[in-house]
């Protein structure tokens, strides 16, 4: 009987060329795939997404939230969000991948140099659109893993830097003062005023779907009769799972009862109107 032997060096070369692999995937062209453009149903969760410890209900607010980010964000990001804090030229992502783990199973310590994390720009229209409330939450609570994001939450995801705890509610407030920076306040007054001329008539001047066309739609629409739900702006276990993207889909192209708008307003006015949506599940400075 064969006495077992440590593994050879070729073997974990083997082994390490096998997993980089894994992470490499064929080429598909996508561009004539069809992309479904109406919003999928409101989700379904006995506690709403939006808590705190306690898993109570809560309502971000956007006026904390400055002073949240201002203590442990604007460092990285920058007191405007552009990414240029005084520290961003500095930071490296942290060196442990599914490769640094694998490797230490056999007492392996690889050496690489360490690779620049520069981070996010809360101005760039083109990664905001594609990012929900809900998912930057997720990003701050558990940090980003191979970047220097670090996690707010109890615990980092693998391959995340962990930084002080902040509360659930520190949390959410930090990220609804981010999603400020991407509107002006002027664009912002514009929007609302635009809201109210267009679709204040359905949605409610408080986005509630309290509008003088509300109970009709309500009778019709069940989400709508339990205030939740698709055109319902102020519920926030609804509207933290939507990204801009979706929003600015469902006022182009209409959907049951919603007409289409598309043709009918600029890429700034479709812009500046999905973020003045997003504000009635927070509370926002008063707009002008």
């Amino acid at each position: 009987m064969r006495s077992p032997r440590a593994p050879s060096a070729a073997l974990l070369a083997a082994a390490a060329a096998a997993l980089a692999l894994t992470g490499c995937q064929p080429a598909v062209d996508v561009s004539n795939a069809k992309v479904a453009r109406r919003l999928p149903p409101a989700v379904e969760t006995e506690i709403p997404l939006v808590t705190d410890e306690d898993e109570r209900p809560i309502v971000p607010d956007a006026i904390k939230g400055k002073q949240v980010f201002d203590q442990n964000c604007a460092v990285c990001h920058g007191p405007t969000g552009e990414g240029n804090g005084p520290m961003a030229a500095t930071l490296v992502a942290p060196d442990k991948d599914v490769l640094t783990a694998l490797l230490g199973v056999f007492h392996i310590e690889l050496h690489r140099p360490p690779l620049p994390s520069k981070p996010a720009n809360f101005h760039s229209r083109d990664l905001e659109n594609v990012i929900s409330p809900a998912i930057l939450y997720e990003t701050v609570t558990g940090g980003r893993p191979h970047t220097a994001m670090p996690a707010f939450g109890p615990e980092a995801s693998f391959g995340a830097n962990k930084a002080q705890t902040l509360t659930n509610a520190e949390r959410w407030d930090a990220n609804v003062y981010e999603m400020m920076f991407r509107t002006t306040p002027a664009e912002l007054s514009a929007a609302r005023a635009l809201y109210n001329q267009q679709c204040a008539v359905c949605h409610g001047v408080g986005g509630d779907g309290k509008g003088p066309r509300g109970r009709e739609v309500a009778v019709r629409l069940w989400s709508w009769a339990r205030s939740e739900g698709p055109g319902i702006f102020t519920d926030p276990n609804y509207m933290v799972q939507r990204n801009p993207s979706e929003l600015t889909n469902a006022i182009l192209d209409g959907h049951g009862m919603m007409p289409s708008y598309r043709g009918k307003l600029s890429t700034e006015q479709m812009n500046g109107l999905v973020d003045y949506i997003y504000t009635f599940f927070y509370r926002h400075p008063p707009i002008q």
